[in-house]
């Protein structure tokens, strides 16, 4: 059913495009027939590109770049400029420096959509050179001045160490606590779309070879749980050192993607322990790439510090039918626990090799939580998410007279 559009007029953009979050929303609701476009800013990083998420061409029709966003330009940029670039649109939806460069045009942001440093380290005063401390001062300003004037602030309730810093800084925000669909699930639910994949022989050959596979994706990040971006790769890597000691029979693999500024240290780390020939390391690539090896695993390793219940990586394996091997305080609590995806949940690298043991003596349990977990993804995110932004849209166009045909 071809609903386009269902707001007679509404126009929605969508600014910045971190972890290709707003790319994938975009497309939900564009199914929907709302009338979004994503305007990327002129700092993305290429690996978040719309292009690394689909096989097809139609996005280059709704999809444009705009001459500012990143936090130099802040300082210097006339509001002019950004304000005829956005003049056509009705709803602001943004993550990054959204909030700053609506704040400094005169424009509030419809819905603030987090995604870690924008709600961290940009929005904290910072020692920095001379040359550079005026923009990082102006940029710090604007961004605490724009969040505290975005109406709504979309962020699930397990955001973890983020959590109070998002309730001081958006405390006039009205809060939908529940999380995007990051992961757009109706291509990768298509073989015939991921066979476009040049990646996918190498994961095949891993997999042909292996008893059991297990994919961690995720940015290898080591240091302590002040820093909100700490993953616990080495607790992983020690909890597959205790898991193949273990299990000497068991042709075991382990995949790793070259990403994060602590790979040296990962590579250091399994070379240290003997791990080579269990361990599989592939170049960062795009998630269009990444999702075949998810499809093809047995178990799929988030995080191991913090606590999240979403997130990329998460709803990657979500998608993907997979079973997450991950930390979760949230999977504790009685109160929230009947209302999440199963998971495989540990800490220590005691727990994680445990776990691991649990899923190779039982497997169709293991795959039963996978496919649990997939449902849930599409029930409790994707829907979910869907109806409350398209409830808030059809508000919006009934204050400014845009009703539906």
């Amino acid at each position: 059913m071809d609903l386009m559009y269902k707001t007679n007029g509404l126009r929605i953009a969508f600014l910045s495009n971190m972890n290709n979050n707003h790319f994938a929303l975009a497309r939900y609701l564009r199914d929907e027939g709302f009338d979004c476009e994503l305007l990327l800013f002129t700092d993305e990083q290429d690996h978040f590109h719309p292009k690394c998420d689909t096989f097809t061409l139609e996005f280059m029709t709704w999809i444009k770049r705009i001459s500012w966003g990143s936090e130099r330009q802040l300082l210097t940029i006339n509001p002019k400029v950004i304000q005829a670039d956005l003049d056509k649109y009705d709803v602001f939806i943004g993550c990054g420096l959204a909030p700053a460069f609506l704040c400094k045009a005169g424009l509030l942001l419809d819905i603030m959509i987090p995604y870690g440093n924008d709600i961290w380290s940009e929005t904290m005063y910072r020692f920095a050179l001379p040359h550079y401390i005026a923009k990082s001062i102006s940029s710090t300003y604007f961004q605490r001045k724009g969040l505290s004037q975005s109406k709504i602030v979309n962020c699930a309730l397990g955001a973890g160490i983020y959590g109070s810093r998002i309730r001081k800084l958006c405390s006039n925000s009205l809060f939908w606590k529940f999380d995007i669909p990051m992961v757009y699930h109706r291509q990768y639910a298509d073989p015939v779309v991921n066979g476009g994949s040049h990646w996918i022989s190498e994961f095949e050959a891993v997999r042909n070879n292996a008893d059991l596979m297990v994919v961690a994706h995720g940015r290898h990040v080591w240091g302590n749980a002040s820093d909100p971006n700490v993953k616990g790769n080495n607790l992983l890597i020690k909890a597959w050192h205790l898991f193949c000691q273990r299990n000497p029979s068991i042709k075991a693999k382990l995949v790793f993607i070259e990403y994060g500024q602590n790979v040296t240290e990962s590579k250091q780390y399994v070379t240290d322990l003997g791990l080579n020939a269990s361990v599989k390391w592939f170049p960062q690539m795009f998630r269009k790439d990444i999702m075949p090896a998810l499809l093809m695993a047995d178990i799929v390793a988030a995080e191991f510090v913090h606590s999240w219940i979403g997130g990329g990586v998460i709803f990657e394996a979500l998608v993907a039918g997979k079973p997450l091997l991950m930390h979760s305080i949230e999977h504790e609590k009685s109160t929230t626990m009947d209302n999440l995806y199963p998971i495989y949940n540990a800490k220590t690298p005691v727990q994680i090799a445990a776990r691991l043991q649990e899923y190779v003596e039982n497997k169709e349990r293991g795959k039963e939580i996978g496919l649990q977990g997939q449902y849930w993804y599409k029930k409790y995110v994707v829907d979910k998410a869907l109806t409350r932004y398209s409830q808030y849209f059809e508000e919006r166009a009934a204050e400014l007279g845009k009703v539906p045909r």
